[in-house]
């Protein structure tokens, strides 16, 4: 029989079961959001099977990707907030009220991450309808992906300007 794990400290529950970076490390993160757009940019470039199970399985992909995606660059332009603009004055857990910030503090410049977060949060009920499929990819690869890339390059600068190297708290 294998050794029962115990946690007895609460602080050490919260840290395992909690929503937090205990880690602090935002280039982690970047890195991450930049593997998830690179794989992201090619549905612009699909070509879906006519067969429907098929086409299904490929939507079920970009949906995952697109919402990893999404999840990614919020949870940057936090970083970002927090590390560049030392804002702490907000829900750090909302996507709704980080954007709200982002946009204030000109990290993001587009109304439409207001929309990427909706799409988001109703995407994945579009499975159903397959034949919506093509033109969800299209407004990915054309309206989303460039703003993804814009965030990667303006955190690229901003997370490594001087002075910038300390963890998150």
């Amino acid at each position: 029989m294998g050794e029962v794990f115990k946690i007895e400290d609460e602080a050490e529950i919260d840290r395992i079961f909690m929503d937090i970076d205990v880690s602090g490390d935002h280039f982690e993160r970047l890195e991450a959001f930049r593997a998830s757009l690179k794989s992201l940019s090619w549905v612009g470039t699909l070509e879906f099977p006519e067969v429907d199970i098929l086409k299904g399985f490929v939507w079920c992909g970009v949906i995952a990707k697109y919402s990893i995606t999404f999840d990614l660059s919020w949870k940057l332009m936090k970083d970002i907030l927090i590390q560049y603009h030392k804002l702490s004055d907000f829900a750090k857990g909302s996507p709704k009220v980080v954007l709200k910030k982002s946009f204030e503090a000109d990290i993001i410049n587009s109304h439409t991450w207001a929309e990427m977060l909706q799409v988001r949060n109703e995407i994945s009920h579009e499975y159903k309808n397959l034949d919506s499929v093509d033109d969800w990819c299209a407004k990915i690869s054309e309206k989303y992906v460039p703003l993804f890339r814009e965030l990667s390059e303006y955190a690229e600068v901003k997370l490594n300007e001087p002075n910038q190297h300390q963890p998150l708290s």
